[in-house]
């Protein structure tokens, strides 16, 4: 976190791997909101909080075009070869790729653009507040929402994770911690009806 000193590190990896299937015949993540591609309304709200070096953003379909959107070129983009087999195969890379001390990683779907600052701010206070040794996770209305985020100890688990499955079906009940959280943690764009959905309510 920027202008803070602190013992514990908290990767974040950005998914912007996938194929936008549902949507169409674009990327989802390239199409505009108030001016703005998809995914850079949550880089955007994470470089307000973080130094770009505590970011990794997953690319994939379409790499070329999502890589240029990013305009911060201080931000490490790993590009997954193997997007088409599914979210996991983006979530291991990212694993992989982890320096050794890290305390946990934050992993956060890149077509949710209302995900805001102060959600992503107390998550992760929530999870050093416990040491790093629990899984948090947000929830509004009682149902799960992104980012979660998880600590070392299911580091492995996600480096060898099947294909198709996400971060969440790894995790033990009794590891959960979640954490009152606003709308946009629940609220990604899959179609374009919710991409209507979200200029007329936003």
């Amino acid at each position: 976190m920027k202008n803070k000193k602190k013992s514990h590190k908290i990767k974040k990896i950005l998914l912007a791997a996938g194929q936008s299937k549902r949507f169409g015949d674009k990327n989802k993540l390239s199409v505009m909101i108030d001016g703005n591609p998809i995914i850079n309304h949550i880089l955007d709200t994470l470089v307000k909080i973080y130094d770009p070096s505590e970011l990794i953003v997953i690319v994939g379909h379409e790499h070329k075009k999502i890589k240029n959107l990013i305009l911060n070129k201080d931000i490490k983009i790993l590009e997954n070869i193997n997007y088409k087999k599914g979210i996991g195969t983006s979530i291991a890379l990212g694993i992989n790729n982890l320096d050794t001390e890290i305390d946990g990683v934050m992993i956060i779907p890149a077509d949710m653009p209302y995900i805001n600052s102060k959600d992503i701010i107390n998550l992760e206070k929530k999870f050093i507040e416990l040491n790093c040794l629990k899984v948090v996770m947000s929830e509004y209305n009682s149902r799960i929402g992104n980012p979660v985020i998880l600590w070392r100890n299911y580091f492995n688990a996600l480096k060898s994770i099947k294909d198709n499955f996400g971060a969440k079906s790894l995790i033990r009940k009794k590891d959960i911690i979640t954490l009152k959280a606003e709308f946009g943690t629940i609220f990604d764009i899959d179609t374009k009806e919710e991409l209507v959905e979200t200029k007329e309510n936003y």
